[in-house]
């Protein structure tokens, strides 16, 4: 989880206790829900789809609680594919990049989390506004990511990504087969 999300949350919520307690009351009861998903997430070897997105849409929440202009989601997962296991908090650091270099970074507009399958693999793509400049050096979302996808999945995994139309587009592939446990470390 990014410290700067973290600490802007709690800043708005600092602020919210002063001006609208029922927003900072709903704030906390989200943020700690996510804490509570990233402290179990760090034990498990996969858990399952529906919790990975879970968490991805509480950090949606939160951005939009703090500005609720910032942007629009638009969401469309697959029906009976909820209970598929992944890698947890492998699409949260993705999610993360999506509102920080997209809309926080003045590139308003939608964001777009898409999850599919495809023949034997799942799909997931999130794409925001703003053109991808790559990863930036010394930056860890990405290859953290990657990294985790070829351990857990021995190369099976892809990850990429791709600009066009001043948007960005972040597109993860999946095995359908699980990974192996204990390899998501």
């Amino acid at each position: 989880m990014d410290p700067h999300f973290l600490f802007n949350t709690l800043n708005a919520i600092a602020e919210w206790c002063r001006t609208d307690g029922a927003v900072a009351e709903a704030a906390v009861l989200r943020l700690s829900a996510m804490l509570r998903s990233v402290l179990a997430g760090v034990r498990a070897a996969t858990w399952p789809l529906a919790q990975e997105l879970e968490l991805v849409r509480t950090l949606f929440e939160l951005h939009l609680l703090r500005d609720p202009d910032l942007f629009q989601l638009t969401q469309e997962v697959e029906p009976g594919l909820e209970s598929f296991p992944v890698p947890p908090l492998v699409l949260l650091p993705l999610a993360e990049n999506a509102v920080k270099h997209g809309p926080a970074a003045g590139h308003r507009g939608p964001i777009h989390l898409t999850v599919r399958a495809h023949g034997d693999t799942l799909v997931f793509t999130l794409e925001n506004p703003g053109a991808s400049r790559g990863p930036r050096e010394g930056s860890s979302g990405l290859p953290t990511v990657e990294r985790r996808l070829a351990l857990a999945y021995a190369g099976g995994a892809h990850l990429t990504l791709s600009s066009e139309n001043a948007r960005t587009r972040v597109t993860v592939t999946l095995p359908r087969a699980s990974p192996p446990t204990g390899l998501t470390t």
